[in-house]
Order: structure tokens, then C-alpha cells, then sequence
């Protein structure tokens, strides 16, 4: 009775810490998720590079949405990032470094199914006492399904 009680505390064990691992039984992101990506060291030119994007793709009916919108390891700046639609902000950042990409968002409202023109907004700021830069705006489509 004790091996079989072992056992099964065992199992149970395993079983919560692979839940906990793998963070809870929901696949949808919530809020915005932040990770590094890029281990190269940063380049002296002096130049902003900013990605380019020709879409993203969301999910109608949800604020949650999961995107790959990076800084590259090469800038000595932060980006700070919005995406706008027809004027409305639907999204907004926190400062993001060198090297991190955001990986999950949440929007300011669930959008319905169809094509939207969009800009995908940089504001960049120095690293040690976030001075702002220069900025760029990216059209892109957001495709949502």
C-alpha cells in the first residue's frame, strides 16, 4: 500500500510540475511578453536599424495576440513601439533593449475579421537616460483570421 501510495504522489508531483513549466494549460498570451533573442554585440555606426514589417497576423475577437517585433542586438537604443489604425493607438510598448523582441500584446480592443492598413510606430531613446532619437513609421497590413 505504501509503494502504490508513493507512486501516485510521484506521478501527481511530475504532473504539477510540468503545468508549472510550461506555464498553465492556456495557449493564449496574456499581456506583453518581453524576450531576448540576439547575444551579438552592439555596432559602432552610429545608425538605428529598424525591421521592416509588411504584416502581422492577429486573431479576430481577442486582445491577445502573439507578434515578433524585435530590436535588434546591433542598436545602442531603446524602441518604444505603437501600432496605430486609423488613428486609434491600439497598442503601446514599454521600452524595449537591444536584442529583445516582444513576443505576446495586448490590444486596446479585439478586431474583427478582415485586411486593416496600419503604421507600426518607433520612438527611439538613448540608453542611458532614454533622450529621444530619431523615430520611423512602418506601413504595414494586419491580417486578422
Amino acid at each position: 500500500m505504501n509503494r502504490k501510495l508513493n507512486i501516485i504522489l510521484a506521478a501527481f508531483l511530475a504532473l504539477i510540475t510540468a503545468v508549472t513549466m510550461l506555464g498553465g494549460c492556456s495557449s493564449e498570451p496574456t499581456g506583453d511578453t518581453v524576450e531576448r533573442f540576439a547575444a551579438a554585440a552592439p555596432s559602432d555606426s552610429g545608425s538605428i536599424d529598424i525591421p521592416g514589417y509588411e504584416s502581422l497576423s492577429f486573431k479576430a475577437g481577442n486582445t491577445a495576440q502573439s507578434v515578433n517585433l524585435k530590436n535588434p542586438q546591433t542598436n545602442d537604443c531603446y524602441f518604444v513601439l505603437s501600432l496605430i489604425t486609423d488613428g486609434e493607438t491600439l497598442w503601446t510598448s514599454d521600452y524595449i533593449e537591444p536584442g529583445y523582441a516582444v513576443k505576446n500584446l495586448t490590444l486596446t480592443r479585439a478586431l474583427e475579421k478582415g485586411e486593416y492598413d496600419a503604421v507600426l510606430h518607433y520612438d527611439c531613446f538613448t540608453l542611458n537616460d532614454k533622450t529621444p532619437l530619431n523615430g520611423a513609421e512602418i506601413q504595414l497590413k494586419i491580417n486578422v483570421k
